[in-house]
Parts: C-alpha cells; sequence; structure tokens
C-alpha cells in the first residue's frame, strides 16, 4: 500500500466537506440528537483548546507532517497498517494545516451526541488523526511482532548464555 494514498483520501475528504458544509452555511440535525452539522471555526487545537496560537500549530503541524513523511517512507512495503494509519494521521495533520493557513482557524462541523451530550465538533481531519492513531496504538500493542522491546531468549543448553548473574 502506497504511504501517501490515505493521505491524499484523508485530505480531499476533508477539504471538500469543509467546502461544501461552509458554503452551505447551515447548521443542522442529520440524525436528531445523534449526529449534527454544526459549524464552526476553532483558532485552537482539539476541543477548542489553546485559542490564539495560530503560529505555534503551524509549525508544529510542519514538523510532525515532516516527521511523519520520514517515518512513513522508511516503512517496509509489507507494513500495511502502519503506513496506512500514518498516512491517515499525516493526511489529518495536512487537512488541519490547510485551514490554519488559508483562514488561520480550523473549520468544524461534525457533531456527535447522545441524550443530550455532545462531543466537540470536529472534523474529517480530526477523524483521521484520532482513527489512525487508535487504530496505530492498537496493532502495536497487540498485533505487532515487534511491538515493545524484544524478547530475550536465553537457551538454557548454552552455557555461553547468561541470566544476568555472573557465574564464577
Amino acid at each position: 500500500m502506497n504511504f501517501f494514498l490515505p493521505t491524499a483520501i484523508v485530505v480531499i475528504l476533508d477539504q471538500v466537506a469543509k467546502q461544501a458544509f461552509w458554503r452551505n452555511g447551515q447548521d443542522y440535525a442529520i440524525v436528531p440528537g445523534w449526529l449534527h452539522i454544526t459549524l464552526l471555526k476553532n483558532a485552537g487545537a482539539a476541543f477548542g483548546l489553546f485559542q490564539g496560537a495560530r503560529g505555534f500549530f503551524v509549525v508544529a503541524s510542519a514538523l510532525a507532517s515532516i516527521l511523519i513523511i520520514y517515518i512513513g517512507l522508511r516503512l517496509p512495503r509489507e507494513e500495511v497498517v502502519r503506513r496506512v494509519t500514518l498516512g491517515m494521521i499525516l493526511g489529518g495533520a495536512i487537512g488541519n494545516l490547510i485551514d490554519r493557513l488559508m483562514f488561520g482557524e480550523v473549520i468544524d462541523f461534525v457533531q456527535i451526541g447522545w441524550n443530550g451530550h455532545f462531543w466537540p465538533v470536529f472534523n474529517v481531519a480530526d477523524m483521521g488523526v484520532s482513527v489512525g492513531a487508535a487504530v496505530l496504538l492498537i496493532y502495536l500493542l497487540f498485533f505487532s511482532s515487534r511491538a515493545g522491546a524484544p524478547a530475550l531468549e536465553v537457551d538454557a543448553s548454552d552455557p555461553t548464555q547468561s541470566s544476568g548473574a555472573s557465574q564464577e
């Protein structure tokens, strides 16, 4: 799997959705009480934190994107899960970076909730970062043979291998 394909998909879906909903200019319920389109501009980070730190977020997003590209391009082709998830995270970072550079803030529009309690408004780029990071974490913790520290295998029949205690 090409590392940049999931990146392109997230960026394109994010930008098309943002433009379509922003041009429409209306808030509305898709599934009342569960899924709403609520248009917001967010000059901060996730959940509206750190409002007004545009320069910091532009630099942080650019540096994170460069780091993700560096890591992603070095992954073997066989590492499909890691390549796809890093591509999704990169797509989300780029999608929101485009907004910050073009508008000075990020366009958010998806609001989900239940029984009158709603999650903060987010966008497709945020979904790319969140889903990509969650799947990558689950993969690394539970499915990757290289997750965590490598296991120390000691052959008990080999006297040259020690369990760490000095033998005298």
